[in-house]
């Protein structure tokens, strides 16, 4: 009921496959399709010799060189603007350059990463060969994950190995063996013109180099006095994930609005948040309404917080900015808990347009959702006051039950906003 991870990382279902690409960019869109293990990947070239920054093994006469790359997309959209991870950005603001250079931040299971590699720049050339790498560490399904830097990984100072215990079990033992190489890309010649988008046009303002192009806009502006005073007016919800009332049967539970922590039930509402305007044959028309949502975890636990239909624009990671690979993105799986690039609580903002109905909220960790993590959120019409009835399936087909709102489920917390994004 706390998590499966398994010891063996495939990639589009395959077990350490190759793949050939051209010398030109290339868009990855990287789905963690997985049960319940993070990932957080990296991308390296190997060179004959000693001749790039990190060394192989002893006596391999291989060294490595990390390869960046840019992200373009979180989750469901294009972002704002393109991510550089090539160490030229502190990106989430700890005063570390290099702990994100060819690293991705933590991918919790749903999460989507779009990325760009240049498969002619950076010094990688035809005939070069590259490595794909997973660098975190689980030591089981229910709490450590650590990243592994990726020069101790190279070397194999960090390298798992499968014991053979005294009864005849095997079990692996100083390291976790899904930590290393999982895909091997081969460079080939291209005699072409690479005329795909140049992500270096899109960046963000840094390191003396002037904002980039706009891919999307976000339809909200964090630099907009007149954008963030909605967000202190806006209704305010609080969704804490954890185990306060759980049972054997059913560990996991979600509190909302502070008051009690239940485990799943369809006919349960826990939020429903009003359109603005009545429908159209297109939906609705307008904006829509707009809303803070904060989603809160003990330091424990890790939950991927899969957010049904509407995607969110992410605001602050424990009342601070966001990193700038969420802080330009239009979210729908959102991490918190303990763990690399997690934190306690995060807040982000959603707004609620069109196509009334009844939606889901749950953790992605398909252990916690099979037992129970889960709640219904509706939403409404404007001023309507009955709540929607539930579907329930039956063999012979779909019955309506009554349903109950919960006391804050129109009102939220009464709180607002009061982070700094």
């Amino acid at each position: 009921t706390d998590g499966f991870i398994g010891d063996r990382l495939t990639v589009n279902w395959q077990y350490a496959p190759t793949l050939d690409v051209r010398a030109r960019r290339y868009r990855f869109r990287i789905l963690n399709g997985s049960v319940s293990r993070f990932l957080a990947l990296g991308m390296v070239k190997e060179c004959l010799g000693n001749t790039c920054e990190m060394p192989g093994p002893k006596g391999s006469g291989k060294s490595y060189q990390r390869i960046p790359f840019h992200m373009v997309a979180n989750d469901g959209n294009l972002m704002e603007h393109t991510v550089p991870f090539d160490g030229s950005m502190d990106l989430d603001g700890d005063g570390n350059f290099v702990e994100h250079n060819a690293v991705l931040p933590a991918q919790g299971i749903a999460e989507r990463y779009d990325i760009v590699v240049d498969f002619a720049k950076n010094g990688v050339k035809a005939g070069d060969k590259l490595f794909l790498m997973n660098t975190m560490h689980h030591d089981t399904g229910i709490l450590a994950k650590i990243r592994i830097p990726l020069a101790d990984i190279l070397s194999e100072k960090y390298k798992p190995v499968l014991k053979t215990n005294p009864d005849g079990t095997q079990q692996w033992d100083a390291g976790d063996p899904t930590v290393g190489k999982i895909m091997q890309l081969n460079v080939k010649a291209y005699a072409g013109v690479d005329q795909s988008m140049d992500p270096t046009q899109y960046e963000p303002a840094h390191a003396g180099k002037p904002i980039g192009k706009t891919m999307i806009p976000l339809w909200l502006d964090r630099t907009n006095p007149a954008d963030m005073a909605t967000l202190t007016n806006a209704i305010h919800r609080d969704f804490d994930f954890g185990r306060f009332a759980g049972t054997d049967a059913a560990p996991w539970t979600i509190k909302t609005d502070g008051g009690i922590a239940y485990n799943m039930d369809p006919r349960r509402l826990s939020a429903g948040n009003q359109l603005a305007n009545g429908p159209t044959d297109a939906g609705s028309t307008g904006a829509g309404t707009l809303q803070v949502w904060k989603l809160t975890s003990g330091g424990g636990w890790s939950h991927p917080v899969h957010v049904h239909f509407e995607e969110g624009i992410v605001l602050a990671r424990n009342g601070l900015p966001p990193p700038e690979w969420e802080k330009w993105a239009r979210k729908d799986v959102y991490r918190i808990g303990g763990g690399e690039d997690n934190s306690l609580s995060i807040e982000f903002a959603i707004h609620f347009r069109e196509f009334a109905g009844t939606y889901m909220e749950h953790c992605h960790n398909t252990q916690h959702e099979d037992n129970s993590m889960l709640l219904r959120w509706d939403i409404e019409f404007p001023g309507q006051f009955q709540v929607m009835a539930t579907p329930m399936p039956t063999w012979d087909g779909v019955e309506y039950a009554p349903s109950v709102g919960i006391p804050t489920f129109r009102t939220g917390d009464g709180l607002g906003f009061s982070g700094t994004p």
